[in-house]
């Protein structure tokens, strides 16, 4: 089993790293490229990323998910002070401006979400201590 885990996680390696041989060698042969020819390129690897992912199956997209949300998470260990101090900064703008263009039926339902999601924070403790106690 994990023989072909190896296998199937180099295969994986290689296919990427072919990946990204190409995108270097076509980068070379785009630096003299018009404005015109960049859009539409990039309009055609838009569609054929929509068509490759409606074509992905349920554990697939999850594993696409999942990889994304390990490679954001290695990024952000990675950054420096400042620029996790800019993407806060930059990322409670973001909440401030997006409040202050919600209607009052998203506000309201913000709210609620919000204070159901402290209700079960609070019972998931109360739970956690209820089980601290009786294993005592």
């Amino acid at each position: 089993m994990r023989k072909k885990q190896s296998r199937e996680k180099q295969a994986e390696e290689q296919k990427s790293h072919i990946r990204k041989l190409d995108r270097i060698y076509r980068a070379d042969g785009r630096a003299d490229e018009k404005a015109e020819e960049s859009e539409r390129r990039r309009s055609e690897d838009r569609l054929r990323t929509i068509v490759r992912r409606n074509y992905m199956t349920a554990e697939e997209t999850e594993e696409r998910r999942s990889d994304d949300q390990l490679r954001a998470i290695e990024r952000r260990n990675n950054e420096s002070f400042e620029v996790r101090n800019q993407r806060q900064a930059s990322d409670r703008l973001r909440t401030l401006n997006s409040r202050a263009t919600e209607g009052n039926g998203q506000r309201e339902r913000r709210i609620h979400c919000n204070a159901l999601g402290n209700q079960n924070r609070i019972r998931f403790h109360e739970l956690l201590m209820l089980d601290v106690i009786y294993s005592s």
